[in-house]
């Protein structure tokens, strides 16, 4: 079974839960429109969603406190999920569209990962752009590319550095640590570059077409040493955080190159620190840190890491995809039926 098929047999198990769903909701709304709570949007956006589910009423809430207020009589909300919004509507909320991927900052609110409310996030809206900056991490580093930018900004014909070798990525293997929508990308666009994929996932059983090999995650110390590059993709979960640690960087191949766009906490950082110094890790590219934002003063600004602040997920085609799905989403509550991108709250993601 691949992710794909994977995600539709989920969206299947979950068509009771969330048909139940809208017939509740149904229910609380038989005297009148089923309600939404949602942020402020351009009023474009807010036409676009309203015609998706005309039968729908969106209540727009421009704070906490507004949708505090308002939802103990609304059924679905739509970003602001804090503990207090989950409290006030406890007893009348029946989803909440999480307006990123990662969920993790919403595993501490038990009315909502105990309850019944549906929680459903953004997967795969932003991997498109993610999967594109990790890999602009690896021809940076293999290219020598930040050396000829500072060469460029000093208005100087820079030489190639003295032991440093510009390589390529033909030949090479990426171990790519969690097959979901990030992790699918980055090995697609890898293996275009003639990149050798494996992979580790849980829920992932089928091996696509662009991935060499595929394990579960209690493989991961065993293919550590036989990548050339790590790329995190997973999310953090009591699991996953920090699951790459000094005993995950001693396994690396010498020199192995870290790119991280999943989440900071996944990496230990003063183990990375120590590898980057000890050259058991030649590189890093990081989107995200831990801590974050990043201290002046953090020993990771001078070594040779590139560093962003967690700004890979930015692009046009992301926040398109993202009204899609919420579009979509809409849809189906107001019709009762399996929304898109359920999230398995004991998992975590």
């Amino acid at each position: 079974m691949n992710r794909r098929s994977f995600l539709a047999a989920a969206s299947a198990t979950s068509a009771a839960l969330t048909a139940a769903t809208g017939a509740t909701a149904a229910a609380a709304g038989a005297d009148g429109p089923l309600k939404v709570i949602v942020p402020r949007m351009k009023p474009e956006e807010l036409s676009d969603l309203q015609a998706a589910a005309p039968g729908l009423e969106l209540v727009v809430c421009g704070s906490e406190d507004e949708a505090v207020a308002r939802a103990a009589e609304a059924q679905g909300l739509y970003g602001l999920i804090t503990p207090r919004v989950i409290q006030a509507g406890a007893k009348s909320l029946r989803w909440a569209q999480n307006a990123s991927a990662g969920v993790e900052h919403l595993m501490n609110i038990p009315e909502l990962v105990d309850g019944p409310i549906v929680l459903t996030n953004m997967q795969r809206a932003y991997a498109p752009e993610i999967a594109d900056q990790a890999l602009a991490y690896l021809l940076a580093f293999t290219r020598d590319i930040p050396h000829f930018l500072q060469s460029n900004a000093e208005k100087s014909w820079g030489s190639r550095r003295k032991g440093v070798v510009l390589d390529e990525l033909a030949g090479k293997t990426m171990l790519v640590i969690g097959m979901g929508g990030i992790g699918s990308e980055i090995a697609r666009r890898a293996y275009g570059f003639g990149v050798r994929v494996v992979a580790t996932d849980p829920k992932v059983w089928e091996r696509p077409l662009f991935v060499d090999e595929l394990y579960k995650p209690d493989k991961l110390h065993d293919l550590l040493p036989k990548a050339d590059v790590v790329a995190s993709a997973v999310p953090l979960t009591k699991a996953s955080t920090r699951m790459i640690g000094a005993k995950e960087f001693g396994l690396m191949k010498p020199g192995a190159i870290l790119i991280n766009v999943s989440r900071g906490k996944v990496v230990d950082t003063e183990a990375l620190v120590a590898a980057l110094d000890s050259g058991q890790v030649s590189a890093a590219g990081l989107d995200v840190t831990d801590p974050e934002p990043l201290p002046d003063n953090h020993p990771l600004w001078s070594r040779n890491v590139i560093i962003t602040p967690h700004t890979a997920g930015q692009s046009p085609g992301g926040e398109r995809r993202r009204h899609e799905i919420l579009r979509e989403n809409l849809r189906r509550f107001a019709a009762g039926e399996a929304l898109l991108n359920v999230v398995d709250k004991q998992a975590g993601y």
